[in-house]
């Protein structure tokens, strides 16, 4: 009985210091949406913003946007189950915006701009709200609205969308301490930054793959010649 008592009580602590770790003290990343200037200046100065809160939002935001890819009702969308692929989505959310934060923080050391790599992190993954949100409330009045109604749902999701372009603009301009046209280049520079990398990761792919056929080749045919 002592042995469970015990076992009990140190897993308590245990979740207890996880709780403290993760959760105490930290920004709500909701709190974005409502109070940007207050939360952007605790995560810079206080540096209180969470990793966790972070990373959770930007898997809800990738799991969001498969789930408006293959959830959306049919009369808004051509995509057949059969032709979804998982790993185009994924490019064009999740992995997305991690190519915006190393692209506008290799350029932020460039241009001296004020920011960490966490702190980009942080700011970017808070600011994926009005997103995710966008896209669940896409999602589910596509499966209950006809076609003329839709209209409203298409405005409240732009307007979300603006929100959160006004979101990373005020907080890039924040965190790196910018100006208003200091940060607009370096969010656009971040854009090229971002095409940079992905062409150079495709190019990267492109080698492995073609060094692998001929790896492939030469072990066929070695074969080959010592069996024939």
């Amino acid at each position: 009985m002592m042995t469970i008592q015990k076992l009990w009580s140190d897993l308590f602590v245990l979740l207890r210091r996880l709780y403290v770790r993760l959760f105490e003290g930290k920004k709500n990343p909701f709190l974005m949406l409502t109070h940007p200037s207050e939360t952007l200046e605790d995560l810079k100065y206080k540096r209180n913003g969470s990793r966790f809160f972070a990373t959770l939002l930007l898997l809800l935001f990738s799991v969001s946007a498969i789930i408006k890819e293959v959830a959306t009702g049919f009369i808004y969308t051509t995509l057949r189950i059969k032709d979804f692929n998982i790993l185009i989505v994924l490019c064009t959310s999740g992995i997305l915006v991690l190519l915006f934060v190393v692209g506008n923080w290799a350029l932020c050391t460039l241009l001296n701009g004020e920011g960490r790599a966490t702190d980009i992190y942080i700011m970017t993954c808070y600011n994926l709200t009005p997103l995710i949100i966008s896209n669940f409330f896409t999602t589910i009045m596509s499966r209950v609205l006809v076609e003329d109604e839709f209209v409203f749902v298409n405005i409240i999701a732009t307007c979300l969308s603006i929100w959160f372009v006004v979101l990373m603009f005020y907080g890039a301009m924040v965190i790196h301490n910018y100006t208003f046209w200091g940060t607009f280049f370096n969010l656009i520079m971040s854009l090229v930054a971002m095409a940079v990398i992905f062409f150079l990761i495709f190019l990267f792919v492109v080698l492995v793959q073609q060094i692998y056929v001929f790896l492939i080749t030469i072990y066929t045919e070695c074969r080959m010649r010592i069996l024939g």
